[in-house]
C-alpha cells in the first residue's frame, strides 16, 4: 500500500528528496505546497501532484500519510505542531527550529502522539559512517575534531541571526551531529567567534568560530568553522589510542601505525534516509530511522549553547 506524501516548502533541498522518492514504489507524491505558487506549481506537474500555497488548506483537503517539511529554520515551529496534533507523522529537515522552547513544545506533543518522525541529518545514512561506529563501539575515544570550512552561500536569510542561526546552526550541524552519533553526548562547551572579513548588508552572524566541546564519555572536542573561504570542506577525526579515523563526505581513512584503510562513499545515502522513512510510515516500524526529532533536538541544543557561549563569553552546561 503506498504511502501519501505531502510537501511544505519546495525549495533546493525539497528536490532531492523529490527526486528520490520518485524512486520509491511504496512513496506516492500527491501534494506539494510553497508560499510562491510557481514553484509549488512546476513541482506539482512535475510529480502529477495538487499544488497549494497554504500548508493547512493542503492538510485539510489531501489525506496525507506523511509530510516532508523542507523549509528554512526561521520557519519552523508552528508547522511541526499542527502536524503533530493532527497525528501525521513527518520528515524535517536540520535545524529543527532555533528556539528550544518551540521546539520541545514539538518534542511534547510527537512524544504523547507516539508520532513517526526523522530529521533531515542525512550524513548518518552513509555505508562509511556506519563503519566508523562500528569500528568505535568497543573504543576510548579521546579526541573528536571537526571542520566545516567554506564559503558564505549567499542565500538572503542565512547571513542574519534571528532566520538562520548562524554557520554553527544551520550547516556545521552535520558535523556536530556526526560528533553526537560517533562519540556521545556532549556536556559542556565553549565557544568564540570572530567577524567583521565579510562586510555584507543584512549579515550580522560570524564569519569564523572556534567551539571546545568535552563529553560525557570523557572526550574532548573541537569545531572550527568559517565562511571565508571558496567551496566546503566538511571533515570530522577521531583519535583513540594507536588509531586515527579521518572522515570526508567522501572517504573514510582509519590509520594505525601498522596500517592504512580508506573506503569511499558507496551508496546512496539520501535515498537510504527517504527509503527508511517511507518504510517506517508505512509499516509502522521506525526503529531504522537514525536520528528522529527527539535526537535531532539534542544536536540543536548544542549549536544553540555554543551560539550562547560565544555571545556570553563562557561555559554553557548542556
Amino acid at each position: 500500500m503506498a504511502v501519501r506524501i505531502g510537501f511544505i516548502g519546495v525549495g533546493g533541498i525539497a528536490h532531492s528528496h523529490l527526486s528520490r522518492l520518485s524512486q520509491i514504489k511504496e512513496a506516492e507524491i500527491v501534494a506539494l505546497c510553497d508560499v510562491v505558487r510557481g514553484k509549488a506549481e512546476d513541482a506539482a506537474k512535475k510529480y502529477q501532484a495538487t499544488s497549494y500555497t497554504n500548508y493547512k488548506e493542503m492538510l485539510d483537503k489531501e489525506n496525507l500519510d506523511a509530510v516532508f517539511i523542507c523549509l528554512p529554520p526561521f520557519a519552523h515551529g508552528d508547522i511541526e505542531i499542527d502536524l503533530a496534533q493532527r497525528g501525521i507523522p513527518f520528515f524535517i529537515e536540520k535545524p529543527v527550529n532555533l528556539h528550544l522552547e518551540k521546539a520541545r513544545k514539538v518534542e511534547k506533543i510527537v512524544k504523547e502522539k507516539n508520532l513517526i518522525t526523522s530529521a533531515g541529518y542525512v550524513l548518518r545514512y552513509m555505508d562509511i559512517v556506519e563503519k566508523a561506529r562500528d569500528f568505535l563501539q568497543d573504543k576510548k575515544i579521546a579526541l573528536v575534531l571537526g571542520r566545516y570550512f567554506g564559503e558564505f552561500p549567499k542565500s538572503p536569510w542565512l547571513g542574519v541571526k534571528e532566520k538562520s542561526g548562524g554557520q554553527i546552526v544551520e550547516q556545521a550541524t552535520h558535523i556536530v551531529d556526526l560528533m553526537r552519533y560517533l562519540a556521545g553526548e556532549i556536556d559542556y562547551l565553549y565557544g568564540q567567534g570572530f567577524s567583521g572579513l565579510n562586510k555584507l548588508e543584512d549579515y550580522n552572524v560570524e564569519d569564523a568560530s572556534i567551539v571546545a566541546f568535552h563529553f560525557e564519555k570523557g572526550a574532548l572536542g573541537s569545531l572550527t568553522s568559517n565562511w571565508l573561504l571558496s567551496g566546503f570542506q566538511p571533515t570530522l577525526e577521531i583519535v583513540t589510542k594507536g588509531i586515527q579515523i579521518q572522515y570526508s563526505v567522501t572517504s573514510l581513512k582509519i590509520i594505525s601505525k601498522d596500517k592504512k584503510e580508506e573506503f569511499q562513499v558507496n551508496n546512496d545515502y539520501a535515498l537510504l534516509e527517504d527509503q527508511i522513512f517511507i518504510e517506517a510510515v508505512g509499516n509502522n516500524a521506525p526503529s531504522k530511522i537514525k536520528s528522529d526529532y527527539s535526537d535531532a533536538l539534542r544536536t540543536l541544543e548544542v549549536t544553540l549553547a555554543a551560539n550562547e557561549s560565544m555571545e556570553k563569553k563562557r561555559i554553557i552546561s548542556l
